[in-house]
């Protein structure tokens, strides 16, 4: 489904995904009302990628954060055939030389105490110049490569992409581990690295002791160990 302009393709299959069948696509040339993680506001302007797919499938995993793992996945995959390497930012952006490509954002939807859907929105800046205050934390494709790709290309890509190499081979029940193994070896952390988790209570400093799919577990300067689970956090990487 593709929408000119719209407030914000996440927010439209969450008001529509009872009557839309399972794989929906919503692709908006522009949003207006775009977000990220916690509600921060994602700039979506024209020549940029904004879209979001609908899943409500049977006898697959129903994790939201297993489907966001999927698209980084499958970016990365398509943009390393444009030339463009990403890593995977812990837990759902890709970055190029540390600034910000692509944000990826997966909401679930219950019934009762169980998921009915899940949706997940991909925001990948594209062919659109980035502002000039935001360089320093962000980038695009054309900036990084000086040239445009084919939107609507692109975006058929991606979703075969995370559907035929991700999706049907992996998103078993007894396979859903050698996926999550797969992501965890693309992201830009490992064990033992120092980092940064800021949360709405302030900052905390510490170093990763392991990592899994829906957490990390952190030493902490004083000492205590603890779980950071991926949807309460932000996350830095630090130098020693």
């Amino acid at each position: 489904m593709y929408f000119d302009a719209i407030d914000s393709t996440n927010k439209y299959l969450k008001e529509h995904w009872k009557e839309l069948p399972s794989e929906t696509v919503v692709w908006a040339a522009k949003q207006y009302g775009g977000y990220g993680r916690m509600k921060r506001e994602w700039v979506s302007p024209r020549g940029g990628l904004w879209f979001s797919v609908l899943f409500k499938p049977k006898n697959r995993p129903m994790n939201p954060w297993h489907y966001v793992r999927l698209y980084t996945m499958a970016v990365k995959d398509v943009l390393k055939k444009y030339k463009l390497n990403t890593i995977i930012k812990w837990p759902n952006d890709l970055l190029v030389d540390n600034k910000k490509i692509c944000g990826i954002l997966g909401e679930g939807i219950y019934t009762g105490k169980t998921f009915a859907a899940i949706i997940v929105g991909i925001g990948l800046n594209v062919n659109n110049h980035i502002p000039d205050e935001l360089k320093d934390i962000a980038t695009s494709y054309i900036d990084e490569k000086n040239k445009e790709l084919n939107l609507e290309r692109l975006l058929k890509q991606i979703n075969n992409t995370a559907y035929y190499d991700y999706y049907i081979k992996y998103f078993k029940n007894n396979t859903i581990s050698i996926f999550t193994k797969k992501w965890i070896s693309n992201l830009n952390i490992r064990n033992g690295d120092f980092i940064k988790i800021i949360s709405q209570n302030g900052e905390k400093r510490g170093k990763i002791v392991s990592i899994h799919g829906d957490y990390l577990e952190v030493m902490f300067e004083d000492g205590i160990i603890e779980n950071v689970y991926a949807g309460e956090v932000s996350l830095r990487k630090e130098s020693v």
